[in-house]
């Protein structure tokens, strides 16, 4: 048994050294320990680690000669692990050992070199002291020993530079499992515990992989845990000592190993007692594709090694690859099969791994609806309406997490690219829009039917079915005579019922107690209040509201949002001025204090929370008709807070996780202005009800008409 050759360049050894010093702090710079690091790019080490994906948390062992923890890339590291052949782990007199780990997660430190898992956690598996000849796994029950040994320290990544001269092709399966059966065992055991095992293929320039590399293609229960790796030079080119991936092809994977001539293509690493070295083979390729399993299980933490291997083989491409000689295979001039036989899948890339590789969905209640890709016309989630500009622009800040539908893999990305945040619901509802147009228009029609019966002059019952939003509120004493505004409403009841009972009806004072429900497929609210209206002289008059309401109120993010139980309490003040008998001023304003309840995971939770409105109006009595043109702010909210349980994940068994972001509201003045008109219709000085027409502008957008209403009302 024997370390997977190697060509040693020895040389001239650059040292860089460097002073410290006091005073104000300096940008550091990363790049001399990048300068000679082809393979980071080749693979795009670089821009996943500059994601913020490091290796972090994640185990990775080193089945080798062992490694020189006092070397300066490991500095401040602790490095686990167990010798296999009775010397200390954290030393390696071959230096092999010390090579791969730090291509894997060697320190960044501005200096030397830099690992591709810069960040993660290594384990030194010593099993031999040479590169001739390694003790520690020259039989099958000592290699079933190391592999155990991968579950006893749950590793995650297993990297594996070594193996004999051999070609897979020339083993039967049978052999395979007679003479490995312990080996097979323990394998299979540790990738069921999660363990990635990654394999160089060989440098005997053979047409196929080793029989380590490649003992899944007559071992198939190995495969989906499994990467070989066959390697290229800084120009992609297949060099003249990798074995090919062979019948190993389908979990088979190229990387950056280092060209024929390693003194001026070798790999850049750290060599033992402290110095560097350019060293060529599949040994150097394989601990770059061990750090991007790292780093893509960091990024993806539910997914199993399975789908990991699936990722990065589905993500690896033939672009730039080149077959040995001058006319060697490209994707060009070979076919799909030639080019399989050599590099397998393709190069590695750990930025297109750890990116949406097909459409992304979303889950707002435990389910994860996918397929859905992240664009304005396929949005599924809005955030509740009434709320300020900046604290939409917080909720699109907020991080959410979405799910590949190639995998499942979690991916963390502004709310806003889930929710719509920026546009707000058409209609003048605190809660969920539900059946928002897709268009940019903002305008809406409505319509009402309105019936009230008068069956004495302390009776009232006052019905209406509307496609407008209704609230609780005494529209018979409030009337015209208050003005045109728009109840707050959390849904769009289809049906509303109101008796109202006159306790006092003076010229003067008016106390007029009323009762309401409504009900929908999304609301069930019942409540109740108190009408109030003063008139200490004939040009001046004061109406009052107090109202109380239950319910199972929509605070939902989307249509399917399951109602909430909730309540809410409210104020309405207002008044009418008289200048003249044709002449007079409206005012009118609403507070609504919201009742507590807690977020859930497809809707949102309110604390404190209230919304108000307000109206402005001049009113212009022609007589009969009358029209009231003025200013208006709509249902806003404007203390409290917010929260939502968003999304932050899944696990292996799909099972989603959620966060709690909460959100303070900030209070914004939004208005726009209003007209609107009252045309009653009367015969022979009877009035039998009347037409109310009016326009609004829309808060948002000056530029369109956000509502037109026409209601007709019937007395008898």
């Amino acid at each position: 048994m024997k370390l997977i050759r190697m060509y040693i360049v020895f040389g001239l050894l650059l040292i860089v050294m460097g002073c410290g010093g006091s005073g104000t702090p300096v940008s550091v710079n990363y790049a001399p320990e990048l300068s000679n690091q082809y393979g980071l790019g080749l693979i795009g080490a670089d821009t996943i680690n500059s994601a913020g994906y490091t290796g972090s948390g994640i185990k990775v062992a080193v089945v080798d000669t062992g490694i020189d923890s006092s070397h300066a890339e490991f500095s401040g590291r602790t490095i686990y692990g167990k010798t296999f052949v009775g010397s200390a782990y954290g030393s390696d007199s071959a230096g092999h050992g010390t090579h791969v780990a730090s291509i894997i997660g060697a320190n960044k430190d501005a200096a030397g070199m830099r690992g591709v898992a810069y960040n993660a956690t290594l384990y030194d598996y010593r099993v031999g002291v040479s590169g001739s000849s390694l003790t520690g796994v020259n039989t099958d029950s000592k290699r079933a020993i190391v592999f155990n040994q991968h579950v006893t320290d749950d590793i995650k990544v297993s990297n594996n530079s070594w193996g004999t001269a051999t070609k897979i092709g020339s083993y039967s399966q049978s052999w395979l499992r007679s003479n490995f059966s312990n080996s097979i065992s323990s394998l299979r055991s540790a990738q069921q515990n999660g363990t990635v095992f990654v394999w160089a293929a060989g440098n005997d320039g053979y047409l196929d992989a080793s029989r380590e590399s490649g003992l899944p293609y007559r071992v198939s229960e190995l495969a989906n845990e499994w990467l070989t790796v066959v390697a290229v030079g800084s120009n992609l080119q297949e060099t003249a000592y990798t074995n090919r991936c062979g019948n190993a092809k389908s979990f088979c994977v190229t990387a950056p190993g280092g060209g024929d001539d390693a003194s001026v293509d070798g790999i850049y690493a750290a060599q033992a007692n402290g110095t560097y070295v350019r060293y060529k083979g599949t040994s150097m390729a394989a601990p770059h594709v061990s750090g991007v399993v790292a780093t893509t299980m960091e990024q993806f933490p539910s997914l199993t090694g399975a789908q990991i291997v699936t990722r990065i083989k589905d993500t690896a491409v033939y672009t730039g690859l080149k077959g040995y000689g001058v006319s060697g295979c490209t994707s060009s001039t070979c076919t799909t099969a030639q080019m399989e036989a050599i590099f397998g899948h393709g190069l590695i890339s750990s930025a297109a791994s750890t990116s949406l590789i097909s459409s992304a969905g979303y889950s707002i209640d435990g389910k994860v609806y996918s397929g859905n890709n992240l664009n304005v016309s396929a949005k599924k989630l809005y955030v509740v309406s009434g709320l300020s500009t900046s604290t939409r622009e917080a909720i699109g800040n907020a991080r959410t997490a979405v799910f590949d539908s190639f995998d499942g893999a979690t991916f963390n990305v502004p709310a806003k690219e889930v929710f719509d945040t920026v546009s707000h619901p058409k209609l003048s509802t605190i809660g969920y829009a539900r059946n928002q147009p897709n268009s940019t228009s903002e305008t809406l029609t409505s319509q009402s039917y309105g019936l009230r019966h008068i069956n004495t002059d302390k009776f009232n019952l006052y019905m209406t079915s509307s496609s407008d939003p209704v609230s609780l509120a005494a529209a018979s004493l409030w009337g015209d005579e208050a003005g045109f505004m728009p109840k707050p409403s959390f849904v769009s009841p289809n049906l509303t019922n109101q008796v109202e009972i006159a306790m006092l009806d003076g010229n003067y004072l008016a106390l007029r107690p009323f009762a309401q429900y409504s009900s929908n497929d999304d609301i069930s609210l019942s409540g109740y209040g108190m009408n109030v209206s003063l008139t200490p002289n004939k040009n001046l008059t004061f109406y009052g509201t107090i109202a109380s309401s239950e319910g199972d109120f929509n605070l939902g993010a989307t249509a399917a949002s399951t109602p909430v139980s909730q309540g809410f309490k409210s104020i309405d003040l207002g008044a009418n001025i008289a200048f003249s008998e044709s002449l007079g001023l409206m005012v009118r304003s609403s507070l609504n204090k919201l009742e507590d309840t807690g977020a859930g995971t497809n809707y949102w939770g309110m604390n404190g929370t209230s919304f108000s409105q307000a109206v402005l109006g001049l009113q212009v009595d022609l007589k009969g008709p009358k029209f009231t043109i003025g200013a208006y702010q709509p249902s806003q909210y404007n203390s409290g807070n917010m929260s939502l349980l968003m999304a932050s994940g899944r696990n292996s068994d799909g099972q989603v996780s959620y966060q709690n972001s909460s959100f303070d509201i900030k209070d914004e003045a939004t208005f726009g202005a209003f007209v609107s008109a009252s045309i009653p219709f009367s015969y022979k000085d009877s009035n039998y009800g009347d037409i109310d027409v009016s326009f609004q502008q829309s808060p948002y957008d000056h530029s369109k008409i956000g509502r037109a209403s026409l209601s007709l009302n019937y007395t008898f």
